[in-house]
């Protein structure tokens, strides 16, 4: 039985974008697994978001995100408030986003998630593109609006090593190498857990129901 035969019945995917929808948001609350000095999360709130999109496609994990991302910003330690709720939209998004467009080139969800090989390269992607952006976002909007900073003070406050994590410290960067090196790996790590946990749980979940 095919993945979209399976999961075709409307009742069937409302009840469970909900449901991942809640975990996602359930997870928020949970303490993360890792935070750094900085104050970004290292957790599991995306997985239910890849979910989505491995059981009921693109669309369907869109909603999923907006219907969550509300609550996530405001609930659990260490939230963001809006500043959390576009840091984690945009940081996120890819880790579904991309695997998207590879699955559509290769004719669909079920074929690609069966080819590792181009699941990876499309983890790769996924991962720069989440550095990038961020590497970015976090320089010019969520660390100088969530702290009050002003750029040249985000570079000096990762040079501090009161707010470098160990790989921080086991490079011995300063200025922009020392914020380029936090974010970027931080959000590598992150990007890994969401896109392997994920992947593990959605191949375990359908030879279970429907190969």
């Amino acid at each position: 039985m095919s993945l979209s035969t399976y999961f075709k019945r409307p009742t069937i995917r409302i009840t469970s974008i909900a449901i991942l929808a809640s975990f996602s948001v359930i997870l928020q609350i949970l303490p993360p697994i890792y935070l750094t000095p900085w104050f970004m999360r290292i957790d599991f709130v995306a997985i239910p978001w890849i979910l989505c999109w491995i059981f009921f496609g693109l669309k369907a994990a869109i909603f999923c995100l907006l219907i969550s991302i509300p609550l996530i910003g405001f609930l659990g330690p260490f939230a963001g408030g809006i500043v959390g709720i576009i840091m984690k939209s945009i940081a996120s998004i890819w880790m579904f986003l991309i695997p998207a467009i590879f699955s559509y080139k290769i004719d669909g969800i079920e074929k690609f998630l069966r080819n590792k090989k181009i699941y990876l390269i499309s983890s790769i992607i996924a991962i720069i593109l989440r550095d990038i952006i961020t590497v970015i976002f976090n320089l010019y909007f969520a660390i100088p609006v969530f702290f009050g900073m002003t750029t040249e003070q985000v570079i000096e406050f990762f040079t501090n090593p009161k707010f470098q994590s160990f790989i921080g410290h086991l490079f011995g960067l300063i200025g922009f190498g020392a914020y380029f090196i936090e974010i970027t790996f931080w959000n590598t790590i992150q990007g890994i857990i969401d896109l392997y946990v994920s992947y593990f749980i959605g191949i375990i979940i359908l030879r279970r129901l429907v190969y």
